[in-house]
């Protein structure tokens, strides 16, 4: 009887020492600067006229940006690592996806997280992390799918 309330008594501590571990490896993580690639999906206008939450996944375009790209996408320059005047600029930065604007937009977390709307202006760098949403002159651009190519 003793043993078994010995290992009652254990199991919590070592369930914690497990979660702690885990969470301790999550948070070291990072992108390094290996060849790194992210997707980039908007509305298709072509295919719908409809916004926000009733547009669904076959009304929407998506290109991928991988390292050394520069792509265009609904009238912007999309790039990462490497640099275009009046792009958006996409970078790692110690282990960080970063993205440099040409002109004046508005970031959201997607799903919201509840820190809302940040604005930038040009010139300005933002950090992009999970999926993201950025609205250019009434463009929507959600950021996500960020993968290291084998």
């Amino acid at each position: 009887m003793k043993k078994l309330l010995l290992i009652l008594l254990c199991l919590p501590l070592l369930f914690s020492s497990c979660l702690n571990n885990s969470q301790q490896n999550k948070s070291q993580v990072s992108i390094t600067d290996a060849v790194f690639s992210f997707n980039v999906t908007s509305k298709n206008p072509a295919l719908t006229s409809k916004s926000g939450q009733d547009v669904s996944l076959n009304e929407m375009t998506t290109i991928n940006v991988k390292s050394g790209d520069k792509i265009l996408f609904k009238t912007f320059n999309f790039t990462l690592d490497n640099k275009v005047d009046d792009a958006l600029n996409f970078y790692i930065d110690n282990g960080t996806l970063m993205c440099n604007t040409p002109t004046k937009l508005s970031v959201m977390s997607m799903p919201p997280n509840g820190d809302g709307i940040n604005t930038f202006i040009a010139g300005d760098s933002f950090e992009v992390s999970g999926m993201t949403l950025i609205k250019v002159n009434s463009m929507n651009f959600v950021i996500s799918d960020f993968k290291t190519i084998d």
